[in-house]
């Protein structure tokens, strides 16, 4: 599948914003640093999906955009399969924080603003955490 198929909200992000449309094992292609995967649920026509598409760019730039190393990108239907698979069968259409090509968390269907903001930054900032490590007495 090319992006020709995909919805015209959905292309756009690959042809106004530059996202990449990764295929399958595509995070590889993935910039360093953190991106939001957009998951469009391909083949399934959901009435989010545009609206999803449309807030994507703003939540790039509003968790501190390109100049901070925040990205954004579109999964193929083989990737967006991969994943699903590998995160346990989320619904779409979802946004998925990867970090440096591994998958972080991820927040399916449209939200308000506000929740948006705070449930994928609070992903980030769990990954951004250090590691407990465990004392001994």
């Amino acid at each position: 599948m090319t992006t020709d198929t995909l919805h015209p909200l959905v292309a756009r992000l690959t042809r106004e914003f530059g996202f990449p449309y990764l295929d399958a094992g595509g995070e590889a292609a993935l910039p360093a640093g953190d991106s939001l995967l957009f998951l469009p649920a391909h083949g399934k026509g959901h009435l989010e999906t545009p609206d999803l598409a449309v807030v994507l760019p703003e939540l790039v730039q509003a968790l501190g955009g390109p100049s901070s190393g925040m990205g954004g990108a579109v999964a193929s239907p083989a990737y967006e399969k991969q994943l699903r698979e590998q995160l346990g069968g989320i619904a779409l259409p979802a946004i998925v924080v990867m970090r440096d090509g591994r998958p972080l968390g991820s927040l399916s269907r449209m939200r308000d603003w506000d929740e948006f903001l705070e449930r994928l930054s609070a992903v980030i900032a769990r990954a951004d955490a250090p590691a407990s490590v465990p004392t001994s007495h």
